[in-house]
C-alpha cells in the first residue's frame, strides 16, 4: 500500500483544482490558526471564506475555543470581514457538551472546573452546574471543609481555565469517586496559540490527571475525538463525510480528527503544525492536502476561472 502524500493544494493541475473544489460540499474550518490568531484575523481571511459561500460550499466553524461566546465568535468574524455567519454556524465543546448532558445526564447537577464562559453557557442552558472559586489562604483543614462533596453530581466537566486552581481539581477527584460521575472534558489540545510568535501549554494534561487517579475514561468532547464528530454530524446532518473538507492548523487535532471522522483534510502552515512535522507524521495525523495559508483558496479559484474563460 502506498504511502499517503500530502498534496499543496497550488501545486495540483487545473483540472486536479477543478476536481478538488467539485469534491466537497461542505467546508468544516478550525478557526484559531486557521482564521485569525489570537489578537488579529489572517490576512485575506474573509474574503476566502466569503468566496467558498459563492460558490456553494456550506461553511461550519469548529473549534476547541471555549473562551468565547456566541456574541464574542460573531464579533471576531465580522471583523474578519466574514459575512452572515450565524450562532448555529459555529460548534465548539462548550455546545456539544450541553447537548451531551441533556441527552445523558438529564436535570443532574455537574461540577465544573471549566472556565467562567463556559459556565455562562452551561447555566444559559439550563444545566445546573457547581463551581469553586478560592479566594483565600487555604490550609489543610480548610481544604478539606472545601472539597468535601456536597450532593451527588452525574458529572465532573473540564476543558481550558485560565483561573484553574488546585482546590477545584481536589474537589472534582472527590467526586469522581462515585462510581456514576463521568468525567467529561473539551479539547484535547496540548498547547494554546497566543500569537504567531508565542505558545502556552493547553490544559488536556489536567483532565488527565483526573483520569488517572480516578479510574475514570474521560469522554472527550472536542477535536480530535470521534465522538466530537458523531455530534457535528448529526447537528449539520452530514450524511457523506467524504463530500466535507476540513481545514486545521494542527496535525494531531485538526488533522486526525478530520481523517477519523472520514472528512477530506487540508493543514495551512500559519499555526501550530509546520511543514517539517507534516513531511514526517504517521498516516493518521497526514493530510490530503496542504496549504501555505486560507487565501491560498483565492489563487486556486483564480486558476480555474482563467481555464474556462480560456476553454470558451
Amino acid at each position: 500500500m502506498l504511502a499517503k502524500i500530502s498534496r499543496h493544494i497550488l501545486e495540483l493541475s487545473v483540472q486536479e483544482q477543478q476536481d478538488f473544489v467539485n469534491s466537497f460540499d461542505f467546508i468544516l474550518s478550525d478557526c484559531d490558526g486557521v482564521l485569525w490568531l489570537a489578537l488579529s484575523p489572517l490576512p485575506n481571511t474573509g474574503r476566502t471564506i466569503n468566496l467558498l459561500k459563492s460558490e456553494g460550499k456550506k461553511c461550519i466553524f469548529v473549534t476547541n475555543n471555549c473562551y468565547k461566546n456566541d456574541e464574542q465568535f460573531l464579533e471576531k468574524f465580522k471583523l474578519a470581514g466574514i459575512d452572515s455567519v450565524k450562532s448555529e454556524d459555529v460548534i465548539n465543546p462548550n455546545k456539544a457538551i450541553v447537548m451531551y448532558l441533556k441527552k445523558y445526564k438529564p436535570e443532574e447537577r455537574v461540577f465544573s472546573v471549566n472556565n467562567h464562559v463556559a459556565n455562562e453557557v452551561f447555566r444559559n442552558s439550563g444545566i445546573d452546574i457547581e463551581t469553586l472559586d478560592v479566594t483565600d489562604n487555604l490550609d489543610t483543614a480548610a481544604l478539606a471543609r472545601l472539597i468535601k462533596p456536597e450532593q451527588k453530581v452525574g458529572a465532573v466537566v473540564i476543558d481550558i481555565n485560565y483561573n484553574l486552581n488546585y482546590a477545584g481539581l481536589a474537589k472534582a477527584y472527590q467526586y469522581l469517586l462515585d462510581k456514576d460521575c463521568e468525567l467529561i472534558m473539551g479539547g484535547s489540545d496540548t498547547h494554546i496559540l497566543m500569537s504567531a510568535n508565542m505558545t502556552t501549554l493547553g490544559f488536556v494534561d489536567f483532565a488527565k490527571y483526573l483520569s488517572k487517579y480516578s479510574h475514570k475514561q474521560p469522554i472527550a468532547l472536542g477535536k480530535p475525538s470521534p465522538r466530537f464528530g458523531d455530534i457535528i454530524k448529526e447537528m449539520y446532518n452530514i450524511t457523506t463525510p467524504k463530500r466535507c473538507l476540513f481545514i486545521g492548523d494542527s496535525l494531531s487535532n485538526d488533522i486526525a480528527f478530520g481523517t477519523v471522522c472520514g472528512f477530506q483534510t487540508v493543514l495551512v502552515l500559519t499555526g501550530t503544525s509546520t511543514k517539517e512535522e507534516m513531511l514526517v507524521a504517521e498516516e493518521n495525523l497526514r493530510p490530503d492536502y496542504y496549504a501555505d495559508r486560507l487565501a491560498d483558496f483565492i489563487e486556486l479559484f483564480q486558476n480555474i476561472k482563467l481555464t474556462n474563460n480560456n476553454i470558451v
